[in-house]
């Protein structure tokens, strides 16, 4: 189940809650920390035909260019003809707010690496309030095309900003509010430049970023591999999707 920090608790089901280890800077505590929350979170055992009964938090990480929207709105199409209720968004973006910071981020001028971390983390925090949390607390499936991990990749790795300050910031921001399963779709960053359509402030940043990212992708998946998988971007996106099902039938 998605797992949720907050205050001196963690909530894992309806009625259920463990005490939480204090999470600090430090990066080894912390990372500790996240993974033992994944643990805990995939260990509910409620049933699922063909996918579990419970609301799935879902979001799908990647490089523009990378196929991840196509999968991320794959899986949407795939849960609602099952009769499930989704809830499809984005990042930055899904909320009045998080457009206007949307269009200041990929169309605005140049920022520092902590400016530009900050209003990715605020656009963040008014999806979580307003959008992911509410749609989960009423039993409503959340797919959302990039979430907390694109900023760990881009600003922690990339930009040298730090995975624990990065992380730190952004639990804060989101009530601690982490997905039940991250998909990030991995492709050659040199293919994912030539498949991609935009040319946004970041993307403009070229090549040398984009190997940053697609390595700090690759690192965050063996830090948190109870919640983060990896695909291969390579092939089909019918095949991709149908990888990425599977997986998600597995979660309980």
């Amino acid at each position: 189940m998605h797992t949720c920090l907050g205050g001196n608790v963690l909530a894992l089901a309806p009625g259920e809650v463990v005490e939480d280890v204090h999470l600090v800077a430090a990066r080894d505590e912390c990372i500790d920390d996240m993974r033992a929350d994944e643990a805990r979170a995939s260990s509910d055992d409620r049933p699922h035909a063909p996918y579990r009964t419970a609301a799935v938090f879902v979001t799908f990480e990647g490089l523009d260019g990378s196929g991840k929207t196509t999968q991320a709105e794959l899986l949407a199409e795939a849960l609602r003809a099952e009769g499930r209720d989704v809830v499809s968004t984005r990042e930055p973006g899904g909320t009045p707010l998080g457009e206007e910071v949307r269009r200041l981020l990929l169309e605005g001028v140049e920022m520092s690496p902590w400016a530009e971390a900050a209003l990715f983390t605020a656009a963040r925090a008014e999806l979580a309030a307003t959008v992911i949390a509410p749609a989960l607390a009423a039993g409503r499936d959340v797919v959302c095309d990039r979430y907390l991990d694109s900023s760990l990749a881009y600003q922690g790795l990339a930009r040298g900003l730090g995975v624990e300050r990065v992380l730190m910031l952004n639990l804060n921001a989101t009530e601690g509010l982490l997905p039940d399963l991250t998909f990030v779709v991995l492709i050659d960053p040199e293919v994912a430049a030539r498949r991609s359509t935009g040319s946004d402030r970041i993307e403009r940043e070229g090549l040398e970023l984009q190997r940053k990212v697609d390595a700090a992708y690759r690192e965050l998946a063996s830090m948190f591999p109870n919640r983060i998988t990896t695909v291969d971007g390579n092939r089909p996106p019918e095949v991709i999707a149908e990888e990425i099902r599977e997986r998600l039938r597995e979660l309980s």
